[in-house]
């Protein structure tokens, strides 16, 4: 079972979970926040399918000869409201125009970050921008499946780990995904983010946050958070 795998190899990726057949593996944060998969010992049927889709086990290695391309969205608005240079965007409405689907790390209620999707266009702001947090991919691998089996475009963004993970849990190719990953130097833990945001906000409501915010520039690195009563608190890195 995927216990037997190393800690400090895991990613956190999710693909075991999505995979087993009795669904007794569930994600759970260690003590410092990260996100690991526990086995329910009792219930499983010892099938090994959870190894079998492991990108740390599996470990594929790819040979190709990259293409490096600079690109920067037209729209100003656009690229304020993303990291770097918002080619995100047009790739994800070229698949919402084509009635496809995008996959990527969002804020939940809670500012904790997540990964989710959407077909609709409106809502194609909530994907923008870097979250520099390990998400929590949830069911998003198995809803990712759902849609390419029925031959819908499918573009799902997400650290070089958890796109080996989506590509282990699939298994097989297909010609309507799109895969989105990005340079990673690690991802910082969801605890440390949830003890950093409290001590910005104390009590005061959360509204959005920007990890690049560029009020104050854009070489230097900041963190913006807009409260509901309508201020705003930048952190300069």
């Amino acid at each position: 079972m995927i216990s037997h795998v190393p800690k400090q190899l895991c990613c956190g990726c999710h693909a075991c979970y999505s995979a087993c057949p009795e669904k007794c593996i569930s994600m759970q944060t260690d003590g410092e926040g990260f996100w690991y998969p526990v086995v329910d010992g009792q219930r499983c049927i010892e099938c090994g399918l959870c190894q079998r889709v492991c990108p740390i086990v599996l470990a594929h290695s790819v040979e190709r000869q990259p293409e490096a391309y600079a690109c920067r969205h037209k729209e100003d608005n656009v690229r304020m409201q993303s990291s770097s240079g918002g080619v995100f965007s047009p790739l994800a409405e070229k698949v919402l125009y084509n009635g496809g689907a995008i996959f990527g790390a969002v804020f939940n209620k809670s500012f904790c970050v997540v990964h989710d999707w959407t077909d609709n266009p409106e809502q194609l702001y909530r994907f923008r921008g870097s979250k520099y947090v390990q998400s929590r991919i949830g069911d998003t691998y198995i809803q990712a499946k759902h849609f390419l089996l029925q031959k819908r475009e499918v573009l799902f963004s997400g650290t070089p780990c958890q796109i080996a993970g989506l590509k282990a849990y699939l298994g097989q190719e297909y010609e309507n995904l799109i895969c989105l990953d990005l340079i990673c130097h690690g991802v910082p833990s969801p605890l440390v983010w949830e003890l950093y945001r409290k001590s910005v906000i104390g009590a005061n409501a959360l509204q959005a946050v920007n990890f690049r915010d560029k009020t104050v520039g854009w070489k230097r690195y900041s963190v913006g958070f807009e409260l509901a009563n309508g201020n705003k608190i930048i952190r300069v890195i």
